[in-house]
C-alpha cells in the first residue's frame, strides 16, 4: 500500500541530493599563516584562502618575544592583484609580541579580488629556539561594498630553530677541546 508521507519524503531527499549534487560547494574564506626559517631568522606569512571580493583587510599578528624579535612587515602580493594599494604594516611591539594594526586596502572604486594568496609577510630575528605560537586578533576583512566578509582565522605552532650563532659557538668550542683530547701523548 501507498504511504503518500513516504512517497513525499522520499521525493523531497531525493530532490535536495539532487540540488547538493548540482550546486558548487564553497568554502569558507579562511585567513591562515606560514613559517619559513633560516639559520638565523624566520619569515611569517599570512594567507587568504577562498576569498571572494575581498577589498580590505586589517589584523593584529600575536607572536613568542622571548624567542622571537619582529623587524619588518611587507605587503604580500594578492590585494595588489586587484589594482592600487595602500599598505600599512603595522606597529611592532617586541615587549608585548604584538604587530598591531596591520592594514591594507584596495583604492579606488574597484572590485575586490578573488582566490586566494599572500596578504603580508613579516620578518623576524630568532633570538632562542623552540616552540612559537602565532596568532591573529582583531581580524576585519571587508569587501566592495563595505560589507563584514566572515572568515575562519587559523593559528599557528611552529618550531623554531637555535640561532646559528649558538651553534658556531658549540662548534668552536668542540673543536678547541675536542682537538686536545685526540693530541697523542708523548712520554
Amino acid at each position: 500500500m501507498l504511504n503518500p508521507s513516504r512517497i513525499a519524503s522520499r521525493a523531497a531527499g531525493a530532490c535536495a541530493l539532487a540540488l547538493s549534487l548540482l550546486l558548487p560547494a564553497h568554502a569558507a574564506p579562511v585567513v591562515e599563516m606560514s613559517l619559513a626559517t633560516s639559520a638565523m631568522s624566520a619569515e611569517l606569512t599570512v594567507s587568504a584562502r577562498d576569498m571572494a571580493d575581498l577589498y580590505a583587510y586589517q589584523f593584529t599578528l600575536n607572536f613568542d618575544p622571548a624567542l622571537l624579535t619582529a623587524l619588518a612587515g611587507t605587503e604580500g602580493s594578492f590585494l595588489p592583484t586587484g589594482g592600487s594599494t595602500f599598505f600599512y604594516p603595522g606597529d611592532i611591539d617586541n615587549v608585548a609580541g604584538t604587530v598591531t594594526f596591520v592594514l591594507g586596502t584596495l583604492l579606488g572604486p574597484v572590485d575586490g579580488v578573488d582566490g586566494s594568496g599572500d596578504l603580508a609577510t613579516f620578518s623576524f630575528d630568532i633570538e632562542q629556539g623552540g616552540f612559537a605560537s602565532f596568532s591573529l586578533s582583531d581580524v576585519l576583512l571587508l569587501d566592495s561594498t563595505g560589507a563584514v566578509i566572515p572568515v575562519d582565522i587559523g593559528a599557528l605552532v611552529a618550531h623554531v630553530p637555535e640561532p646559528a650563532s649558538s651553534w658556531l659557538a658549540l662548534i668552536a668550542l668542540f673543536a678547541v677541546l675536542g682537538g686536545r683530547t685526540l693530541k697523542p701523548r708523548t712520554p
